[in-house]
């Protein structure tokens, strides 16, 4: 998306934002892209002291037409919204994207019914992008799409193989916001009406917690599948980058049942050791 942007010189610049102690999709991003990182904690519980001199310090380093918020995946599209009117001198709301897994809404198909946090973030959005679309049997996957479409059926829905999607169709979508004075009818600006007391779903309720681990010599790839074994059943989210026996440096990533070893695009600092490795879930054993 960033080069497909920047291929038509609109420029743009990136807030990353992960729930840990340990940054790691900042480093991957990061190239001709002006990069932000907020580590250790979640946009949408701390924003306004996080976000504004990530932004202060974008806009100073070279113009741009436009950043991305990449929030964690267990921020709340609403929380954030309201929390960035606190910065309305510096920047305005654009769309909210949902990225979806499509392995994960496969394998739970009530998941969306069944987790408030995953809900919200689906219903508040005005793109929908069900990833790793090609990691489904093909059979499976009209049956995710529907039943993300029963939960948000005004925003756009995309799928996403191989990394890749309809960019020129999200770039449409865009500009066609960008024009439109109904901008309050999208799902992510329609108003919310609770019942009094009731508030948002956020990931601090439903005890999501993050871990770090790290090592001082290279280590096995079994090693690793032991360290994410003894997270018990609560492991959601694992991601880092370690130096593996024979491999060298390696982007480790865990979701949805899948662990999955990458060459790092680039050698890690020596002051970083051997690597670390982010752990995210409920009720994770020592």
């Amino acid at each position: 998306w960033l080069d497909f942007l920047h291929w038509r010189e609109r420029f743009t610049g990136v807030i990353q934002n992960e729930f840990g102690a340990v940054g790691l999709d900042a480093r991957l991003v990061a190239g001709d892209t002006r990069v932000e990182a907020i580590d250790g904690g979640c946009v949408c519980c701390s924003l306004a002291d996080s976000l504004r001199p990530g932004l202060e310090r974008l806009l100073a380093d070279r113009p741009a037409e436009q950043f991305i918020l990449e929030t964690t995946g267990l921020a709340n599209p609403e929380n954030v919204l309201e929390s960035l009117g606190e910065l309305d001198d510096l920047v305005l709301p654009g769309l909210v994207v949902t990225v979806l897994a499509a392995v994960e809404l496969c394998r739970r198909p009530h998941l969306l019914e069944e987790w408030d946090l995953l809900r919200a973030q689906a219903e508040r959005a005005d793109v929908l992008v069900v990833n790793k679309a090609d990691a489904v049997p093909a059979d499976a996957l009209p049956g995710v799409l529907e039943r993300v479409a029963a939960v948000n059926g005004r925003g756009l829905l995309l799928t996403a193989r191989q990394g890749t999607t309809a960019f020129a169709s999200l770039d449409a979508f865009y500009n066609t916001w960008l024009d439109r004075r109904d901008r309050v009818r999208m799902p992510s600006r329609r108003p919310s009406l609770r019942p009094l007391g009731q508030k948002p779903p956020t990931h601090a309720a439903d005890g999501y917690v993050s871990r770090t681990v790290s090592w001082d010599r290279p280590v096995s790839r079994e090693a690793i599948v032991a360290v994410l074994a003894g997270c018990g059943p609560g492991l959601c989210r694992a991601k880092g980058l370690v130096f593996v026996h024979g491999e060298g440096a390696c982007v480790v990533q865990y979701a949805a049942g899948r662990l999955s070893f990458d060459p790092a695009p680039e050698l890690l600092p020596d002051e970083e050791g051997y690597g670390h490795l982010v752990l995210i879930g409920i009720g994770l054993r020592p």
